[in-house]
C-alpha cells in the first residue's frame, strides 16, 4: 500500500485510473523497435484483469504517443502546455478521477534500450500512477536509471488498482480498508 500511496496517490486525494479503453495513436517518428515495445506493453498490460485495455489506432485516440528528437521538445512542449522533462513525460487528463485522455512524449533519438524503459515507465504513469517510488526494483523508481520490465510490486499495485472492488474516487483509506487482511495471494486471483 505504500507503493500505491506513492505513486498513486501522492499528488491525488482519491483514487484515478481509465474506465474506457485506451485507444493510442502514435506519432512522430518511431522505430521498428519501438512500436515492437509499444505492442508488448500493452499485450502485457492487457493482461491485467479489471483494466479497460489498451490497443492502437490510427483515429479516435484518446492517447497521442508522441516520438520526437530532442531539438523539436520545446515546439511540443509548448503545443501542449508540457513542463520541462527529461527523455519523457506523460500528461494525462482526467474528470471526476475517471483518467480521459493523455499525451506522451518520448525523446526518439537516445538509446534504444533507454528508450524502451521510459515508455514503459510513462504507460505507467498512464494508467493512473502520478508519483515515482523508493523502490529500486520498480519502473517507477524515483532514482536510477529506468527498468526495462516490470517487478513484482508493479504489477501487484497495478492489480491492486484496477480491481472490480477499487472504484473511482475512492479514497486511499477506503483502498488501504479494502486490501488490510487480504494476502497477496487473494489479490492476484
Amino acid at each position: 500500500m505504500n507503493f500505491i500511496y506513492e505513486t498513486q496517490l501522492s499528488r491525488v486525494q482519491t483514487i484515478e485510473k481509465w474506465a474506457s479503453p485506451i485507444q493510442i495513436k502514435y506519432d512522430g517518428n518511431p522505430t521498428k523497435e519501438d512500436i515492437a515495445v509499444l505492442k508488448q506493453i500493452i499485450k502485457e498490460f492487457n493482461t491485467i484483469d479489471g483494466f479497460p485495455g489498451m490497443r492502437i489506432v490510427s483515429k479516435n485516440e484518446n492517447v497521442l504517443l508522441i516520438y520526437a528528437p530532442e531539438e523539436d521538445l520545446p515546439e511540443i512542449r509548448q503545443e501542449y502546455d508540457l513542463s520541462t522533462f527529461d527523455k519523457g513525460i506523460c500528461r494525462r487528463v482526467s474528470e471526476n478521477g475517471e483518467i480521459k485522455s493523455a499525451v506522451i512524449v518520448i525523446e526518439s533519438d537516445i538509446e534504444q534500450a533507454y528508450k524502451n524503459s521510459v515508455v514503459l515507465h510513462e504507460f505507467f504513469h498512464l494508467i493512473g500512477f502520478y508519483g515515482h517510488s523508493y523502490d529500486e526494483t520498480s519502473v517507477m523508481n524515483r532514482e536510477g536509471e529506468p527498468l526495462p520490465k516490470l517487478s513484482s510490486v508493479d504489477t501487484l499495485a497495478f492489480e491492486m488498482l484496477y480491481h472490480p472492488e477499487i472504484k473511482i474516487g475512492m479514497a486511499y483509506e477506503e483502498m488501504n480498508a479494502y486490501y488490510q487482511d487480504k494476502e497477496t495471494a487473494e489479490v492476484l486471483k
